[in-house]
Formats: structure tokens, sequence, C-alpha cells
């Protein structure tokens, strides 16, 4: 069962930013975690999915899958959001989220999925993708001429790690500073 919850203290009429993680990868991890506690700093109401259980029980269609249980996490948020801040799994929601005036963070986009990379591709510059150079999802030719901002971290993998921990940090902490100056920069 999908459990949506609050990331931090509330903040009535804050805005709100919504983070869904990948399937194995929770709010809790390093790029989700310190992202997520940048916003919560700026002032934003921070929920995050939880669908871990569901997912370790089978995705099936992940399109279906990330539809149902975002669905029921807009039911239940006190505003809607205005920063959505996904990982792998998550990305799954770039096409309900491309179209709406959402600023967002797509962090390891499944860009081998022909719906995703569509959506990737006709998104504008309020979303930012950022995948590995050698993660096989993250396929940047499929996005060819999108607004969309991209980075790519030469040689990471699709936890975005590489060369060990040490260099795996170094190069995290660029990509959260490099996330949490876009998703602020919301108008």
């Amino acid at each position: 069962m999908t459990t949506i919850r609050r990331l931090g203290p509330p903040r009535d009429g804050a805005p709100v930013a919504l983070v869904l993680p990948g399937a194995g990868y929770t709010a809790q991890a390093p790029l989700l975690w310190w992202s997520a506690a940048a916003l919560r700093e700026s002032g934003y109401e921070l929920w995050g999915v939880d669908w871990h259980d569901d997912a370790a029980a089978g995705v099936g269609d992940p399109h279906d899958f990330v539809d149902a249980h975002v669905a029921r996490a807009l039911e239940a948020l006190p505003a809607e959001p205005v920063v959505v801040l996904a990982k792998s799994l998550g990305t799954f929601a770039l096409p309900r989220f491309a179209r709406t005036g959402v600023r967002a963070a797509w962090l390891t986009p499944i860009l081998t999925d022909e719906r995703v990379a569509t959506a990737l591709r006709g998104a504008s510059s309020d979303h930012l993708a950022v995948g590995g150079g050698a993660d096989p999802s993250w396929v940047p030719s499929t996005v060819a001429g999108t607004q969309a901002l991209s980075i790519e971290v030469p040689g990471a993998d699709h936890g975005l790690e590489e060369g060990g921990w040490r260099a795996s940090a170094f190069s995290q902490a660029g990509v959260v500073e490099r996330v949490v100056a876009h998703l602020l920069s919301a108008g």
C-alpha cells in the first residue's frame, strides 16, 4: 500500500515539494535526502511517497504503478506540488508532470522507456534530468532537442556512483547543489 508522509515539520501554507523515490532508492538515500533537506531549509513542505513494499512485490507496468501511486499521493497532499524531485522508478511520473507548471528534477530517468523519453523531449526548461554516463538507462540521444536541462555525470552508474565512496560522495554533492539550485529557481 502506498504511504505518503511529511518529510519534516509541517509548514502551513508553504509551497509543497513531492519526492518520488526509486524502487530500492528511498527518500533517505543521499541524492534525495540532501536535496529534500535543502528544500525544507528553504521553506518548502516536503512530502514523500513510499512505495518500497509495493515495488518489492512487483511493479508490473511501471507507468500504471507510478501513476496510481502518484494519483493517491496528490489526493493526500495539502496543496498541489510546485516542485517534484524523483529518482529512477519515480521518473515514470515525468509524463504526468511534464504537462504541468511544476518544476522538477529527474534523477536517473529511464530514457530507455519511450514514454519517459517522449515526455522529457517535450519538457520545458523547468525540468532537469541527471544521468550517469555508465548507466544503461541514461540515453541522452533519445531526448535530443529537448528544452529540459540535463547533466551527465561521466562514469557514474544508475546510483550516480563512480570510482569509490569518496569520488561518489564528492560527485553527488555537486549534483545535489545543481538540483537544488534548479528547484529553488522556481518563480
